[in-house]
Formats: C-alpha cells, structure tokens, sequence
C-alpha cells in the first residue's frame, strides 16, 4: 500500500468520523404503520416513530426483546462505545447539539458499562485466575481510602468527571465550535468522557497492571490524555496547540481540587485533636489553591487569545 492510498483511505476515515450516520431512504414505497396507522414514506412514522419494516411478531421480535434489556438494540451500546472510541468528540458534539438518536443514552450507558467492568474485574477475572485481583495495586500510602477508591473505583472517575465540568465551561466557552456551551452540556460532556475513561482503563488494565502497576498508571494517564485533547478537539474546533493548552489547564487543576477532596477525606473518622495537629487541611488548602491560581491563569490567558471570537460573538447576538 502506497502513501497516496494510505492518504485516501485516511480521508475516508476522516470523513466517516464527521457524519458516520448519513444515510439514504431505503425505498419510496408508501407504508402503512402497523401501530398508528398513519401513511408514510421512508423508514419510520412520523406519527408514533415505529419503523416501517416492523410487522407480524416473529422469533426477531423475541431475540430483539432480549436484546434491548442489555442496550444491544436501537443505539445499540457497543454500537456506541465503538463510535465514542474512533470518533470522540464528533459524537459527543452530534449529541449535545440535538441529534439525540445518534447514541445510546450517555447516563444509561455508564451505568452499564460501569457494571459491566465492576462483574468483570471483582467476580470473572479473580475466577479466572484464581485469586482476588488487587485493581489498586500496593502503593496507596491511605489504607482506607485506597479501599474505598478500589470498592467504588467507578464512582471515583463519576466525581472526577463532574470536577471537569466548570473547568472545561471555562476553558472552552469561547471556543469555534460550541460557543458558549452551557454547564447541562458539560454534565453530558463529562459523562461520555467517563465513559471513555472506564473503558481505556479496563482495556489497558489486563496487559499492564497484572504485569506492572505502576507502568498501568503511567501509559493509562498518557493515553486519556491524548484521548481527551482529540475529543476536545473535535468538539470545540480549536487547533491542536490551542487545545492541548486549555486540555493542561482543564486537567491540572481538575486533579488538584480532587487531591485537595482526597485530603480532606483522610480527615474522616479522625478524632478533633489529631485532626487540628495533622497537616493534612493545611495540603488540602495548598492542592486547592494551586488548583484554583492554574484555573485562574488559564481563564486570563483565554480571555487574551479569544478576544476577537467574543467580539464576533456579541455582534451576532446583536
């Protein structure tokens, strides 16, 4: 394969990651659905949504029925894990614009994944090798925050990705793409990069952590981070540099706050008198400010680099 078919077929990639979902009516017969009964041409009513291939229950119907209990029907889940792996941000944009057909339910969807690896990685993993499956590794300094975090590993990256809603609202709310997106897209933002984070994890987790915890730890940071800047990308349309700047500010001081919350949790069922001897509020008041002066610099700086995109904004408002 030559450079020039390479290039062709990475174009046609390119183009499947912008609108995966073009797609022609099947026919221009007319249909008469079998619900409503309302006359239409193409592939759904416009008075119930059924489709116009649906009729007489069949062993389709049963298996499509069992189907549909585990998301692997309309919007199917791995339909979707798939697209939010090839094309992030493309997704992630399709959904918070409107296009709410194009995926399976982002909060449904985490929650099923997130059961999914909780079965696989505490009962089907340890069967398989015969031994419960230390997730954490060995080298959290806090016993019981380690066990909390390794009980509730997905919650953990649920309190994360709600950590990253203000600052991306900051970071990006003057971006090409989604100007001014709003906090209840941000929450759904979040959700999808959850989802992502939960599946690197698990996907990275079986080659590397049995081997080596701490090499686990290095190459999943190194690739969320390259996964988060190409959906950031794709969905606020900022160049690779602009993004990979805000995406450092956006996740710095993200893991900040969430080391200053992990401080203060290690205060929890601490008596009052070892509590005011510990240092332990005077790191967490440290992690949080360093968190709040990098958001801080990061906002400034924005301001400076967006300030012609806001003026164009404020003219179209007008």
């Amino acid at each position: 394969m030559d450079k020039a078919q390479i290039k062709e077929k990475y174009e046609h990639f390119r183009e499947w990651q912008r609108s995966p979902n073009a797609f022609q009516i099947k026919s221009d017969d007319e249909h008469v659905c079998q619900c409503c009964g309302h006359r239409f041409v193409g592939n759904y009513c416009p008075g119930c949504s059924q489709k116009a291939e649906e009729g007489a229950i069949g062993w389709r119907s049963v298996r499509q029925s069992f189907m549909d209990i585990w998301g692997l029907g309309s919007r199917s889940l791995p339909r979707s894990i798939c697209h939010l792996l090839l094309r992030p941000g493309y997704l992630i944009s399709d959904y918070i614009s409107g296009k709410r057909q194009v995926s399976f339910p982002p909060v449904k969807m985490l929650f099923f994944v997130a059961v999914i690896i909780v079965l696989l990685v505490y009962y089907l993993i340890p069967l398989l090798l015969g031994r419960p499956f230390d997730v954490m590794g060995e080298d959290l300094s806090n016993e019981r925050l380690g066990d909390w975090i390794q009980g509730y590993f997905a919650w953990t990256y649920f309190i994360i990705a709600l950590l990253y809603i203000l600052p991306t609202w900051i970071m990006f709310r003057y971006a090409p793409r989604h100007t001014r997106h709003t906090l209840p897209q941000g929450f759904f933002i979040q959700v999808f990069l959850c989802v992502i984070n939960l599946v690197l994890s698990f996907i990275l987790l079986l080659p590397f952590a049995l081997i080596n915890y701490i090499a686990y730890l290095m190459i999943s940071w190194i690739v969320l981070i390259i996964y988060y800047i190409i959906a950031y990308k794709q969905l606020f349309g900022y160049g690779i540099w602009g993004t990979l700047w805000r995406v450092l500010v956006v996740v710095g001081s993200t893991y900040s706050i969430f080391q200053s919350l992990l401080e203060l949790f290690n205060l929890y069922g601490l008596s009052q008198e070892v509590a005011q001897k510990s240092p332990i509020v005077n790191n967490a008041i440290n992690y949080l400010a360093y968190g709040l002066t990098l958001l801080a610099i990061g906002w400034v700086i924005n301001l400076i680099a967006t300030k012609l995109t806001r003026k164009e904004f404020k003219l179209t408002k007008q």
